[in-house]
């Protein structure tokens, strides 16, 4: 992660939002110093998720859909766009991370060396979903504006109220398609996540459970393979 490559390098603190400028993509990464416990700062991803679902979709016609593919893929009519992340500081205070870094990237027009957009019908941009008149911009402020008031609600509320939004948009059509040791693969059955942020996953042996930050690692590690 850019933004994590920075605070490492003291150039980033608290409160700090940073986006990459272009308009093929929005990218962005908020840094924040968590007042939770370790397992709590994975409700924030959601936060993340749910405030860009609300974002964009007050921005684009309203029969194109937006959806959540546990634990952090963004999806638009069933194809991915993009994906949030959540990096989280080694050292801590009571249990307490010193740091966090929210960040997202969305895909919203295909890049201008892309041979045959719309080719694999898994992946896709926000362009080739009929968004053609929305800008990175646009869409940057929105997301801004949708993560202040989603943090004041998480505050005053807790996680539920992001969960019910997030779950309300779950995409659970597909089996959950990666395994902790890295390998793609089918695991079964997802269920929903529990208010802890654990995926519930039944195959033949019954109901399991994953945490969100291993299965953000395994999707890390799949995407560093690809690149």
């Amino acid at each position: 992660m850019w933004a994590k490559a920075q605070l490492n390098k003291g150039k980033l603190g608290a409160g700090d939002f940073v986006w990459a400028e272009g308009a093929n993509y929005l990218r962005f990464a908020l840094v924040l110093e968590p007042e939770v416990s370790r397992q709590r700062c994975s409700e924030i991803l959601y936060l993340g998720m749910v405030a860009f679902g609300d974002a964009a979709g007050a921005l684009i016609p309203p029969e194109i859909s937006i959806n959540y593919q546990w634990p952090s893929i963004i999806l638009m009519n069933n194809a991915e766009i993009g994906y949030a992340e959540l990096a989280l500081s080694q050292d801590d205070t009571n249990g307490i991370p010193n740091w966090l870094v929210l960040s997202l990237e969305v895909h919203i027009r295909p890049d201008e060396l892309e041979q045959n957009p719309g080719l694999n019908v898994n992946i896709t941009s926000m362009w080739e979903e009929g968004c053609g008149g929305l800008t990175s911009e646009r869409l940057l402020e929105s997301t801004a504006r949708n993560l202040v008031n989603w943090f004041h609600t998480w505050s005053e509320e807790g996680f539920k109220s992001v969960h019910d939004q997030w779950s309300a948009r779950q995409y659970d059509k597909l089996p959950l398609t990666f395994a902790l040791s890295g390998e793609a693969e089918e695991m079964g059955k997802f269920l929903g996540m529990d208010e802890t942020c654990n995926a519930l996953i039944r195959d033949a042996s019954g109901t399991s459970e994953i945490a969100t930050l291993d299965a953000l690692k395994t999707l890390r590690n799949l995407r560093n393979r690809r690149s």
